[in-house]
């Protein structure tokens, strides 16, 4: 998409209230308007995250990400330095620890995601020390998922045995102590306690009924597509080229697809996105683990920003409803044929999707 389009995108998304929109890829460094769009979005006053391997962040590219208002930028690290390159080439983990290092000399909050796999699953401690010593704020783990694969059959390079399952949950309570001794924020403690069944396969299927993925986010690709969630990659509400997202989002043919989700789409994935569907830690532990972000210099204007959207979203719900109250005759009253179209056509799209 370009420049334009996706500033178009922007200014529609904004129409939602969203919390935050995240830049992510990829590596959505390589776009050289990223700071544009950035600077464009926090300019309307909506909270932005950009996720990158870290590779691209210089100096003078940390600069300008802080020039743009951004408010936290995650870095992709996976453990020691032998694990890390295993998993993102040679030379990458260096490269990682001095985007770390350039971003905190800007003032940048910086979080940490981690992939949890065969390959690094015994080094989960080496990332929550690594977060102490470059004052992240946030790390976030999340197993290995072949959604990430162009080739599946590779599934089995980060896949672990069953034998393996009491060596990685005593990894996930190694990160849970150290989440606890920094005050480092991470997954709810019941999320992280999943992940080595989830690896070893021994996890049993869960139908996602209680994920918040369907209404809590939104995925759009670089193309344009809108999905419901990252996950479910291959059903596709539409694409913002070709209507508004605030046509699209919430829609019949969206809640029609929702539906069938919960019905029998759902595996119940563990993307560390959705990690609060598992309950989150007690309420002084979770004020204690905040202290860090509080610190941080755009903590406050974070808050401010999403404030503001949710007054702006209260504040158009509430008159929406005066009005609808206060001029009863002039409700959109849709002859019956009209509804039963719609009906129709929604159905004809699920049936298109899912099939």
């Amino acid at each position: 998409m370009t420049t334009s389009e996706l500033k178009g995108l922007i200014e529609d998304i904004i129409e939602l209230h969203p919390r935050t929109i995240v830049f992510s890829g990829g590596e959505p460094l390589v776009r050289p308007d990223i700071g544009e769009l950035i600077a464009f979005a926090n300019h309307r006053k909506v909270n932005t995250c950009l996720t990158s391997n870290g590779t691209m962040i210089t100096d003078e590219t940390a600069a300008m990400l802080a020039s743009t208002g951004i408010g936290v930028v995650n870095i992709s690290i996976e453990g020691t330095r032998e694990a890390h390159d295993a998993l993102r080439g040679r030379g990458n983990y260096d490269k990682a620890l001095l985007a770390l290092e350039n971003l905190r000399s800007h003032k940048i909050e910086t979080t940490i995601a981690t992939m949890v796999c065969k390959l690094n699953f015994s080094v989960l401690a080496e990332v929550m020390e690594l977060a102490a010593r470059f004052g992240v704020t946030t790390v976030k783990f999340q197993p290995f998922s072949d959604i990430f694969l162009n080739d599946k059959s590779c599934s089995s390079r980060f896949l672990c045995e069953e034998k393996a399952r009491g060596d990685i949950l005593r990894s996930i309570e190694k990160v849970i102590e150290l989440s606890r001794k920094y005050r480092i924020s991470t997954n709810p403690a019941a999320y992280l306690r999943n992940i080595p069944a989830y690896l070893t396969g021994t996890r049993r299927r869960d139908t996602g009924a209680q994920c918040s993925a369907l209404w809590a986010s939104c995925p759009i690709s670089s193309g344009g597509d809108i999905h419901l969630c990252w996950v479910l990659s291959e059903i596709v509400i539409g694409n913002c080229k070709d209507k508004k997202i605030t046509q699209i989002w919430g829609s019949a043919a969206h809640e029609l697809l929702r539906g069938s989700v919960l019905k029998d789409k759902c595996s119940g994935c563990l993307m560390s996105c959705y990690d609060t569907q598992y309950g989150v830690d007690s309420i002084p532990e979770m004020i204690a683990l905040k202290a860090q972000k509080i610190k941080q210099p755009k903590f406050y204007k974070r808050q401010y920003f999403r404030a503001y959207q949710y007054a702006q979203y209260l504040f158009k719900k509430t008159f929406n409803t005066l009005v609808r109250l206060n001029n009863p005759l002039k409700k959109n009253k849709k002859p019956a044929s009209r509804v039963l179209e719609e009906i129709r056509a929604a159905k004809e799209f699920l049936r298109k999707q899912i099939h």
